[in-house]
């Protein structure tokens, strides 16, 4: 491996935020909805609430519904499908208790930690570049445990620059960071608009680690595309400097 830098997006590419997100939830419902009574259980519960996180995502992600807009509509839709009372301030308080809590449930990738250890004794010098809210998003790092891996500084999260991904201006912002004379700088991500489009129009080389089998949305040509840390981490083994 010779890149001079490595950096990776967080959420479902070192964090599996999917369990991440179901454990927390399932401690948000037994405090706002199973202790006021209801004869419910969390998976028939959550297999709602879930349908309805991926029925408005789409609108979210395109910006119809803000953040406050599409977890109410989740929620509350979610309540309704079952009778049972809720309002915007309930939901509004559910999903404050579930961002102060998420971190102490974070589940990494399966694999992701031996593949970071290893980069580490490489000495490549590695980021984080995520969007999302400082507080949260730092808190699952130091939960992790992987402040060993990532220097705070080289922990590049949207909220506190001002540009999300796939603004080009966050990837220019992290090499000016971390490396700024490195040419040989790789970005793995999870997302092919937000991860893929952004690193190859910021002139990074770029992985799209695919877990869940999303088939690319242009013809841009990635370095490699996984399905998995270790297909990620056999990737790595054998690229090398473009």
């Amino acid at each position: 491996m010779n890149w001079e830098i490595i950096c990776f997006d967080l959420d479902d590419t070192i964090v599996d935020y999917e369990q991440t997100f179901k454990r927390a939830i399932e401690h948000c419902f037994l405090l706002f909805v199973k202790k006021s009574g209801y004869d419910i259980s969390f998976e028939t519960w959550f297999s709602t609430f879930k349908k309805f996180c991926d029925l408005y995502w789409s609108d979210y992600q395109y910006r119809r519904l803000t953040r406050i807009e599409y977890r109410r509509r989740r929620f509350l839709d979610t309540m309704l499908t079952f009778n049972i009372k809720a309002n915007t301030d309930l939901a509004d308080w559910f999903h404050h208790y579930f961002d102060h809590i998420v971190s102490q449930f974070v589940v990494p990738m399966r694999g992701v930690e031996s593949l970071l250890d290893h980069l580490y004794h490489q000495s490549i010098k590695m980021g984080i570049i995520t969007n999302g809210t400082s507080e949260i998003q730092r808190n699952k790092i130091r939960y992790l445990g992987f402040t060993r891996f990532f220097s705070d500084e080289f922990i590049i999260i949207s909220e506190e620059i001002g540009v999300e991904k796939p603004n080009p201006a966050i990837f220019h912002y992290a090499l000016n960071k971390i490396a700024p004379n490195s040419k040989h700088k790789l970005y793995i991500g999870d997302s092919w608009e937000l991860d893929v489009l952004g690193a190859l129009e910021a002139r990074w080389q770029a992985i799209y680690l695919n877990t869940r089998k999303q088939p690319p949305t242009t013809t841009h040509q990635p370095l490699a595309i996984c399905h998995d840390v270790s297909g990620l981490t056999s990737s790595l083994s054998c690229s090398s400097r473009p």
